[in-house]
């Protein structure tokens, strides 16, 4: 048999988890399938775009896989389709899409989920919201969970800094407003905030915001820092003393596995995915709750006696996900959609 992989998002410039998740998957599939990758040839997104809807459903393979929430509008009634939808952040956060792909999304999903032979989604939590929004599909989903790749390990001897880490956007969802009001907060002089991400994105900022934004901007405790390599992501991780994570809204949420792999305790949401992802292995907040966020980090900043065993914990829980068992759940999906005939 062969598989066509949408590799529409592998030709992006910048990546979030969408196409970590495409290439992480892609590398594990290619070495166990017939895998036809299929990418456009042009890193215009909107032509890209158009090459989906217009080439991609008319390459030959018996099933089209498309990893990234979208897929082509036609796909000929012969070939089987497969699709990843991550979450439904574009029903829950509109305000995160340019009103343009806002539109686009409203009208392709609901159209292909239809269409699809079968759903993947990242965890229990994103099956739940997608159901909630189109309860006509919940018996063709598929909850795949996501793993963590091996050079997310903690150093031999570690060698930590004074460091508060986070790793997200710019994006409301990603509540690093409560990162930088808990910091202020916090009144640790000896600590500085790292703040990692792919900044370049423009979300709409309100005045409120904005100004908190650029307060930070201008501290020196605060440094930004956008478009790290896989080794210096790897070495933020390994140095920091914690990773700060106050998602709103994750489908799977990957920066707090790849924390723990790396020996770095976390503090995250105790909303949405977070809680199924990590377990015990985490400090929870609430993430609309300064106070609670400050005093979490003020418990753990404060624990040296417990610090060891949170370290432990968070490694031995990440290595319950690789992508190696992600792909093994993605070949069965495909092999029973390609059985049902």
């Amino acid at each position: 048999m062969t598989i066509l992989f949408d590799g529409r998002v592998l030709t992006h410039s910048i990546f979030t988890g969408v196409e970590h998740y495409t290439e992480s998957i892609y590398h594990q599939l290619r070495t166990q399938l017939n895998l036809s990758l299929q990418s456009p040839p042009t890193r215009n997104k909107y032509l890209a775009h158009l090459w989906s809807h217009l080439v991609l459903p008319f390459a030959k393979g018996e099933l089209l896989f498309c990893p990234a929430n979208l897929a082509p509008y036609f796909v000929p009634k012969h070939k089987k389709l497969v699709i990843t939808l991550h979450d439904v952040a574009f029903l829950r956060y509109p305000q995160s899409f340019t009103p343009l792909f806002w539109r686009y999304y409203q009208w392709l999903i609901p159209h292909v989920l239809m269409r699809a032979d079968r759903i993947i989604t990242i965890s229990q939590s994103s099956k739940a919201e997608i159901c909630h929004y189109y309860p006509q599909i919940q018996e063709k989903i598929s909850v795949i969970g996501l793993g963590v790749e091996p050079h997310f390990r903690p150093l031999p001897t570690p060698q930590k800094h004074k460091q508060i880490l986070f790793v997200g956007s710019l994006n409301t969802r990603k509540n690093f407003t409560a990162v930088l009001e808990a910091f202020k907060r916090l009144n640790r002089p000896e600590y500085q905030l790292i703040m990692v991400g792919n900044f370049s994105a423009n979300f709409a900022l309100d005045p409120t915001t904005q100004a908190l934004l650029d307060e930070a901007r201008a501290n020196p405790a605060i440094t930004f820092r956008s478009n790290l390599s896989t080794e210096q992501l790897v070495a933020c991780y390994q140095h920091a003393t914690l990773l700060l994570f106050p998602s709103l809204y994750e489908g799977f949420g990957l920066p707090p596995l790849e924390a723990m792999a790396c020996g770095t305790p976390v503090i995250t949401s105790h909303c949405s995915s977070m809680p199924e992802v990590c377990g015990e292995a985490a400090t929870y907040i609430d993430p609309h709750d300064i106070d609670d966020i400050v005093a979490k980090l003020t418990e753990l900043l404060d624990d040296e006696a417990g610090y060891s065993a949170r370290v432990a914990k968070g490694i031995a829980h990440a290595k319950h996900f690789t992508w190696e068992q992600s792909a093994t759940a993605h070949l069965e999906c495909f092999r029973g959609v390609l059985s049902c005939e």
